[in-house]
């Protein structure tokens, strides 16, 4: 192309781009007064356009958060009622919360499920957009959460109980699936335990819907969901069974031991091999087991004496995940009888996901140094199940040396983890990093010092100035 012509085309394109820059520098221009205005223009797109420009100045004036708690109950038209719903989540002003909350009672199924997610984002912004979407995908290291799901605000925070209620009713008795849905996960994302029983009824519902509840319950975190599991650890759902099981699972909920081992005792089940639903990935579950597999797996989280003599059957089995879950439950076990065992089948070992897990095993059973084998993989694709495995260290104490590792990668993640688990005397451990690190490492420290302080208080105090805007703490894997 010759230099004339490419002039040319330079200056159609900026002429074209011109009212876009127009347009982009009035909007940043005008002021909350018109705004305000344009929120009462009888055009719906005008009203729709203010709505969302208000929320995106994040500014908590009582006259916008007045103005758009009204669109949002009386605008005639769905779309605005949804911008400005949609607002005040952003704006975070809790004064219009009841026009938030009396949203869910909304005639629109569609506004109903934006109330959903603006009432979430009171607390957090971070990758909630899962809550209206379709799910995208399996997690690789957590086969319960997809890839755009595992969102939980820190449990020092208090939802509000009006939120957890209402949104528990929404999840109960919306009558639009894809509401129920949304409710459903909101409330995985709030940790809203005190809707446990409105759950609880939501699992007669269909399959999708009971998937969506057990995701729910392993978020919420609280082993009181457990008598609503064990009903379905025999369903006739591979997904369902299996989900239901590993949940139980995940919560430590000891009473599930006896049925576990029950349904380990049937064996797989009669028709052909399990069902993959994605290709294996190293490190990864990405697969739903056989069904006495799954128990097995259940079983290992939970880590009780009662099913020691199942996982000693499963050391050394041919199938690697078997061995591993086996040997995960002996870990958490923790019994030093193992220790030669387990140290003679680590020398062995071809599977790297096992052998990782015999180190952690010999390492619960008191054997400290083999700790350095979990910290040294938290810069290798088997992260996930390093970071797992540190997050049920015996001691914060047992990771201190590696506060200052050589690698600046594992030093960061060491910290993180240790904000999650660590006690008063980690701070001190801490103090001396936010002093004197580089300015992205002593942030961190900070981050992992005040989330310390917090769950020791209960909550942040007023006094404590936010040094970073992170995301809060992804579901781990087990």
């Amino acid at each position: 192309m010759s230099l004339n012509k490419k002039m040319i085309v330079w200056i159609v394109a900026l002429l074209c781009a011109c009212p876009t820059f127009v347009f982009a520098a009035r909007a940043e221009s005008q002021s909350l007064e018109t705004l305000l205005a344009y929120l009462k223009s009888p055009i719906a797109g005008t009203r729709r356009d203010a709505a969302h420009k208000l929320g995106e100045r994040r500014v908590r004036n009582q006259l916008a958060v007045e103005a758009l708690a009204v669109t949002a109950r009386r605008d005639e038209d769905r779309e605005v009622r949804a911008e400005a719903l949609q607002s005040l989540g952003m704006i975070k002003d809790f004064s219009a919360l009841p026009e938030m909350v009396d949203a869910l009672k909304d005639t629109n199924p569609e506004v109903r499920r934006v109330a959903i997610k603006a009432l979430v984002a009171l607390y957090t912004e971070h990758d909630i957009d899962f809550i209206t979407n379709r799910r995208a995908g399996w997690n690789l290291f957590n086969p319960f959460l997809d890839t755009n799901d595992h969102e939980i605000v820190e449990p020092y925070y208090s939802v509000d109980p009006t939120i957890v209620t209402a949104i528990g009713e929404s999840a109960r008795g919306d009558r639009e699936r894809d509401v129920r849905i949304s409710a459903i996960r909101a409330l995985g994302v709030l940790r809203g335990t005190a809707a446990i029983p409105h759950l609880a009824d939501a699992l007669s519902a269909d399959q999708d819907l009971r998937i969506e509840v057990l995701r729910a319950f392993i978020k919420i975190g609280d082993p009181s969901a457990g008598p609503h599991l064990t009903p379905f650890f025999r369903d006739s759902d591979h997904k369902v069974r299996t989900q239901a099981m590993v949940a139980a699972g995940m919560l430590k909920y000891k009473p599930a031991v006896e049925p576990l081992l029950s349904v380990y005792g049937l064996g797989p089940e009669k028709k052909g091999t399990f069902k993959k639903v994605g290709d294996r990935v190293k490190g990864g579950l990405s697969y739903l087991p056989a069904r006495d597999e799954a128990a097995l797996w259940a079983l290992s989280l939970i880590g009780d004496e009662r099913a020691e003599q199942t996982f000693v059957e499963n050391m050394t089995d041919k199938d690697a995940d078997r061995r591993q879950y086996a040997i995960e439950g002996l870990a958490r076990i923790a019994e030093p009888r193992y220790q030669d065992q387990i140290s003679r089948l680590v020398l062995t070992e071809k599977n790297g996901d096992v052998k990782l897990a015999e180190y952690w095993a010999l390492y619960k059973m008191g054997s400290t140094a083999n700790i350095q084998y979990i910290v040294r993989k938290l810069e290798t694709d088997q992260e996930g199940q390093a970071r797992a495995y540190l997050m049920e260290a015996t001691s914060p104490a047992d990771l201190y040396p590696y506060i200052q590792a050589s690698s600046k990668d594992v030093r960061r993640k060491v910290i993180e983890i240790l904000g999650r688990i660590g006690d008063r005397d980690t701070i001190k451990e801490l103090d001396p990093v936010v002093r004197t690190s580089s300015a992205s490492t002593a942030d961190i420290a900070t981050v992992a010092i005040k989330r310390i302080e917090w769950r020791i208080s209960g909550r942040p105090r007023a006094s404590d100035s936010v040094l970073v805007r992170e995301r809060p703490r992804r579901a781990t894997n087990p």
